[in-house]
């Protein structure tokens, strides 16, 4: 290839999933005795915190949790994550997934959250308010444009643990609501 060669972007983006939507789940019972996974990411520290303190209450409230932390998007570290979230999808009851509050991390946020919904259990993904139309584009593209997704306030990094821990309280409640989970 020269300089002077020329290439043909004939489609620089993938055909839409089309109309349909893949189903999502809900618990529609309380947590207790249930295994919930809670997949944290290694680059943000806000996020360790607040799934941290979100695991702890679902222990505080019978359930148990595997909590995985991944970071690696591609590559062999890349798919062993993928392979950590298949096996995560496969025992666990219901997920909670995040953080998405950056492209890339949205993207995988959404589609590890997509792999837990193929095996249809409940699944919230969490996403930063900036990113949310970033990650509804992406649920829609790989056919799960019902996914539940939490929307989190933007920034989440420059916060001191006091706001994060207050944000974990506040949106606790909100990420019940969305799993399906019953009183």
């Amino acid at each position: 290839m020269t300089d002077t060669d020329t290439i043909w972007v004939r489609r620089p983006t993938a055909e839409p999933a089309g109309d349909e939507s893949a189903p999502a789940f809900t618990l529609d019972r309380p947590v207790g005795g249930l295994t919930i996974g809670v997949r944290a990411d290694r680059a943000w520290r806000s996020w360790q915190l607040i799934s941290s303190i979100w695991s702890e209450r679902l222990q505080g409230e019978g359930a148990s949790t595997i909590e995985v932390e991944t970071g690696a998007q591609m590559g062999q570290p890349g798919a062993e994550d993928r392979k950590e979230i298949e096996e995560l999808a496969n025992t666990t009851d219901a997920a909670i997934i995040g953080l998405g509050t950056c492209g890339s991390c949205t993207t995988f946020t959404i589609k590890d959250a997509v792999v837990v919904e193929a095996h249809s259990k409940p699944v919230v993904a969490i996403v930063c308010e900036e990113f949310l139309v970033h990650g509804r584009n992406v649920a829609t593209h790989l056919g799960h444009r019902d996914l539940k997704i939490l929307v989190l306030p933007y920034p989440l990094e420059a916060r001191p643990e006091d706001e994060l821990r207050a944000i974990a309280d506040e949106y606790y409640p909100k990420v019940l609501e969305l799993l399906g989970v019953s009183v």
